[in-house]
């Protein structure tokens, strides 16, 4: 753990203005791009960092002291403001027939593109794709844990994960996704 982070999380815990500042600068970055992964608008995961930092900041006193795990615990608030936002909507999570979805998603794609394409075409997924696509593929969690979070069958997470993929591959190997302003 570094000297600095410890000395800055206890200023935080001490209600301290200026170590409060630099967390926030210290987090905002991260906590705007894992929302800007689940939240396409810039403003709307701007506002969902905000509603994250509140949550770290009350209950600050539960995290732990060294600074990796602190980031995963602030990701994971961040993750779960963007889930209660989600729920929130009552977004559809429509049932897909498996006989709809195109397999395969080539890696190859991925290697020839830029972090900014890759965020446009997942910014362009439906909302229901690109949050089961995200707590999936990038942060990490097992279908089970998915079906659990957004109250739907695990086979359904399966196939919403398909259908992402099916649709990203579309939109990149075409390259589609390059005039798509986000």
């Amino acid at each position: 753990m570094q000297p600095d982070f410890k000395a800055l999380l206890k200023g935080c815990r001490d209600y301290e203005r200026k170590a409060q500042r630099q967390m926030v600068d210290r987090l905002v970055p991260f906590l705007l791009s894992v929302c800007r992964r689940y939240e396409g608008a810039h403003a709307a995961a701007q506002d969902l960092v905000q509603e994250a930092l509140i949550l770290i900041f009350n209950h600050i006193e539960d995290c732990q002291p060294e600074e990796k795990p602190f980031m995963g615990w602030c990701k994971r608030i961040a993750v779960n403001v963007c889930l209660e936002k989600f729920r929130k909507k009552n977004i559809a999570l429509e049932c897909i027939d498996s006989h709809e979805i195109q397999q395969g998603l080539t890696p190859e794609i991925f290697d020839q593109l830029a972090v900014e394409e890759i965020l446009r075409a997942l910014c362009t997924l439906p909302e229901n794709q690109r949050l089961v696509f995200n707590l999936y593929v990038i942060d990490g969690y097992a279908h089970a844990e998915i079906s659990d979070m957004l109250h739907i069958n695990e086979s359904h997470a399966r196939t919403l994960l398909t259908r992402a993929k099916a649709t990203l591959q579309h939109l990149l190997s075409t390259k589609e996704i390059l005039s798509h302003e986000f």
